[in-house]
């Protein structure tokens, strides 16, 4: 039996991801386990939630993914392991912190994702691991990053393969902020922008040893099978990154 290992960042808590998780199709040959690294109990996204209105054209996505918190009981309930761990750095960060407590060895694929995206298929899991192009690839990232081909830390599928050829662990020197104790997201984009240094080193090392990466899509943060969302919200977008969103859910049919 083969082993596919979800990783997700706690921190919005929208029941829509965690759910549509847990109503993946699996392949037969093929088991799965969740673990959900939280970084905050879900009763601080609760009360950041409250009474926020979603504008634009985006804001029925933001309503569709925001139907409701999920609880840490209703976690657990719909099949993932859930533990709260310090809040220090975010995307890898919380990878790192999966791997201190098990071992990678035990799986043959792993998602690492944050909680803040639109699951849109159900067939998600199963397409990527029966695709043809299943065995060409050591990452497989959702979406396009920023500068193209980059990696954005928010949803990419890894093989073992990768893991074992980094250590068992990413590469977070370059990064200085650290959010400990704080429960409540940042009020300005950039002001979390140095977690983004989490991915300069991989990117290097990539490029440095010719690791395969492949795209779901060439869009950025879109894809046919999840849009992700931007520090909590679909609608957030920044400079030039708008247009490419756009054209992806515009080609989704899923912009109004």
């Amino acid at each position: 039996m083969k082993k596919i290992c979800v990783i997700c960042s706690g921190w919005h808590y929208p029941y829509q991801f965690y759910n549509a998780m847990n109503n993946q199709k699996i392949p037969k040959g093929w088991d799965i386990s969740m673990f959900c690294i939280s970084h905050r109990n879900y009763k601080y996204a609760k009360i950041e939630k409250e009474n926020r209105k979603f504008v634009g054209s985006r804001a029925y996505l933001d309503e569709q993914l925001y139907t409701s918190i999920i609880t840490d009981i209703d976690i657990e309930y719909l099949n993932w392991n859930y533990k709260e761990y310090p809040n220090t750095i975010g995307d890898w960060g919380c990878f790192n912190q999966w791997l201190s407590e098990y071992d990678y060895n035990l799986y043959d694929l792993f998602l690492f994702t944050h909680d803040d995206n639109l699951i849109l298929s159900c067939n998600w899991l199963s397409d990527i691991i029966n695709s043809k192009n299943y065995d060409n690839w050591e990452i497989l990232s959702n979406s396009s990053g920023a500068p193209k081909g980059w990696l954005r830390g928010s949803c990419e599928f890894f093989k073992p393969s990768i893991l074992k050829k980094l250590g068992g662990k990413f590469d977070l020197s370059e990064v200085k902020l650290k959010r400990i104790n704080e429960k409540f997201g940042a009020q300005n984009l950039n002001e979390l922008s140095d977690w983004n240094k989490t991915v300069t080193p991989l990117m290097n090392f990539i490029h440095n040893n010719n690791i395969s990466i492949h795209f779901s899509s060439n869009w950025y943060r879109v894809s046919k099978y999840c849009i992700e969302g931007e520090r909590g919200y679909i609608s957030n977008t920044t400079g030039n990154n708008t247009i490419s969103e756009n054209e992806g859910l515009s080609k989704l049919n899923v912009l109004k």
